[in-house]
C-alpha cells in the first residue's frame, strides 16, 4: 500500500486546497531528510511521529520570527533595534527549553539578543523593506509532484530585480561552492519564476550568527540538477523505499531508539504526542479568542448584518 502524504510541516494557508488526485507533495526539508535517511523520512512525514523539541530549533525559530518582523516594517528608514528585540520577546518559542533551568535559558535568550543587535548593525545603514517575507509557494514540477515551501526574504536589488535570502541560524557558514549546490536555493529560484515571472538576480544564504552572507548569481545555480534530485526522491518515496541509513547524524535523530539499526526500547512516542497535543490545544484556544475579538471588531465597524467572504 502506497501512502501519499499531502501535508507539510508548513500548514496549508486559508483558501489553499490540497493538491488534487494523487499528487505527491514534497519540500526542500522533505527531500533533504530523505537523502539523509529514508527511514527518518517515513517516521516523520508518513507515520507522522512527533519529534522532540530542542533548544536549537526553538532558538532558530525565535530568531527567524524576529528578523521577519524587522524586515517587513514599511518605514523610510531602518526600524530601531528595539523592534528586533521586542519581536524576539513577542515570538520567543519556549517549547525546546522545557525543563531547562532559568539561568541556562537566559543564556540562550541573551545570545539571541546579541545576534539580533549585530544583525541590526549590519543592515540598518542600507535598510530597504523586504519585497516579501515568508513567501509561500506551490510549484508543479511534473509527474504529479508538487514542491511547497516559503522563501524567507525577497530583497529589491539596485537594478530593480529580486534577490532571494534564506536566513540560517547555524553557527558555521558554508562555502560559496556549497551554496552553488544548494538544493534549497535552486528550489527558491524556480519558485521565483513561478511567483514573479522572472529569475532572481542572485540567491544567498545569510548566516546570522557569524554575520556572513554567501551570495551567488542565478546563473550559477543548477536548477536542472535540483529537479532531477526531486524526481529521483519522489520515485523512491512512491516505491516506499525506506531503508535506514546509519551515519554521523544518528546521534541527533529523534527516532534513533525506534530505528532497527540500533538496539533500544523505542522512544516515548506517546509522551511526545501528549506534549505536542497540549501545545496545539493552547494555540487553538488563543486563536479562537483572537477570532472572537476580530469578529466583534468587524461587527462594530460594519454592523451586525455585514457578511465577510473569507474564501
Amino acid at each position: 500500500m502506497t501512502v501519499m502524504d499531502r501535508s507539510d510541516a508548513t500548514p496549508t494557508l486559508p483558501g489553499m486546497p490540497d493538491p488534487p488526485g494523487d499528487k505527491l507533495r514534497l519540500s526542500f526539508s522533505r527531500v533533504d531528510t530523505y537523502q539523509q535517511c529514508p527511514l527518518r523520512f517515513r517516521y516523520s512525514y508518513v507515520d507522522k511521529l512527533p519529534g522532540q523539541p530542542s533548544p536549537q530549533l526553538s532558538w532558530g525559530t525565535s530568531l527567524h520570527r524576529a528578523i521577519e518582523t524587522w524586515w517587513t516594517q514599511k518605514l523610510p528608514a531602518a526600524p530601531p533595534v528595539d523592534v528586533l528585540l521586542q519581536a524576539l520577546y513577542d515570538h520567543w518559542d519556549d517549547s525546546g527549553f522545557a525543563g531547562m533551568g532559568r539561568d541556562e535559558k537566559l543564556q540562550w535568550y541573551r545570545h539571541a539578543q546579541d545576534v539580533l543587535r549585530r544583525h541590526h548593525d549590519r543592515y540598518a545603514p542600507t535598510f530597504v523593506p523586504a519585497v516579501a517575507s515568508e513567501e509561500w509557494f506551490r510549484l508543479d514540477v511534473g509527474n504529479d509532484i508538487e514542491v511547497v515551501g516559503s522563501i524567507d526574504h525577497v530583497a529589491r536589488t539596485p537594478a530593480g530585480g529580486l534577490g532571494i535570502v534564506d536566513w540560517k541560524t547555524s553557527k558555521r557558514a558554508k562555502t560559496k561552492q556549497d551554496v552553488r549546490g544548494s538544493l534549497q536555493l535552486a528550489i527558491y529560484a524556480l519558485a521565483a519564476v513561478d511567483l514573479w515571472g522572472h529569475d532572481p538576480e542572485w540567491v544567498a544564504l545569510d548566516f546570522v550568527v557569524s554575520g556572513v552572507r554567501v551570495t551567488v548569481a542565478r546563473e550559477d545555480i543548477d536548477t536542472e540538477a535540483a529537479l532531477a534530485t526531486i524526481h529521483r526522491v519522489a520515485d523512491r518515496v512512491r516505491e516506499e523505499a525506506y531503508a535506514p541509513n546509519p551515519g554521523r547524524l544518528c546521534d541527533w535523530c529523534d527516532y534513533r531508539a525506534l530505528c532497527p539499526a540500533f538496539a533500544g526500547d523505542g522512544p516515548d512516542v506517546a509522551g511526545r504526542a501528549v506534549v505536542e497535543l497540549a501545545s496545539l490545544k493552547r494555540k487553538r484556544a488563543a486563536d479562537e479568542a483572537r477570532i472572537a475579538q476580530l469578529e466583534t471588531l468587524i461587527r462594530d465597524q460594519l454592523g451586525d448584518g455585514a457578511i465577510v467572504e473569507l474564501g
